[in-house]
């Protein structure tokens, strides 16, 4: 018997649209549009996974400016496809974009470098663990090591609303990161949980214990259950909402080819 399993992603698209999901996990549709938006984070994403990999495989201990955006421009070139497409309403170009991302670069290398000695351990982590008979699975953006009994988890964020500590606590994505951290790090006491916001060089960190986890735990179980049974019963509504206008599913005309 297959078993299935559960991510942020997965859980969070049947959350925002029961249709898009269907779509998406059970009829396995996967369209080739991407979002600049999107496309803009993957790059920006691969080009600290360089600097932070070639840190920890040790080949750099200096980085150039120059360097970072050369990597950066290079791989946005080698990137980019005809199938990438703007929100209509959103008054940016391509180089508008562009530019966004070397900005980003330029921040992050102001406030970390040239030598970036955040002590990364991890980058690109895969996860897979249990609860209560349900497989989770999460990639972790990067995992530094404060100290011996204090591990940092960061996930990078290049939209510019930041979330409070407060909303942080019941975010789910961090959740499942610190559950799955907590798993492989048993022997670690305090585990950090953090948004690294780009645009503005900022963290936004909560502590692993100042999640409820029993409520957590039985929250997520909630979310996996709603979905067997929308699954079993095959009941997938359209979630009419201001989401649908950010949907190249069923809105693609509100989507415009860069």
């Amino acid at each position: 018997m297959k078993v299935s399993k559960y991510s942020y992603s997965k859980i969070n698209s049947f959350n925002t649209c029961r249709l898009k999901y269907k779509i998406l996990y059970v009829d396995k549709i996967y369209k080739k549009d991407e979002s600049i938006d999107a496309f803009l984070g993957k790059i920006v994403h691969q080009t600290l996974e360089w600097i932070h990999l070639k840190k920890i495989n040790r080949k750099t201990k200096y980085f150039s400016l120059d360097n970072i955006i050369l990597f950066y421009k290079e791989k946005w070139i080698d990137n980019w496809h005809h199938r990438i497409f703007r929100y209509k309403y959103i008054n940016r170009n391509k180089t508008d974009y562009f530019t966004s991302g070397i900005n980003f670069l330029v921040k992050y290398y102001q406030t970390f470098g040239p030598s970036f000695n955040q002590n990364a351990i991890e980058i690109e982590k895969k996860l897979e663990y249990d609860i209560k008979n349900y497989t989770f699975k999460a990639i972790i953006d990067r995992i530094d090591q404060e100290n011996s009994s204090t591990i940092h988890v960061i996930d990078y964020k290049t939209s510019k609303k930041m979330l409070t500590e407060k909303k942080m606590k019941n975010d789910m994505q961090m959740g499942i990161y610190g559950l799955g951290v907590s798993t492989i790090y048993p022997e670690i006491d305090n585990i950090k949980l953090s948004h690294y916001y780009v645009s503005t060089g900022k963290f936004v960190t909560i502590k692993f214990e100042d999640i409820n986890i029993d409520k957590f735990q039985n929250k997520l179980i909630n979310n996996i259950i709603a979905i067997e049974k929308a699954e079993s019963s095959e009941s997938f509504e359209l979630d009419d909402s201001n989401s649908c206008n950010w949907c190249n599913y069923c809105k693609p005309n509100l989507w415009y080819k860069l």
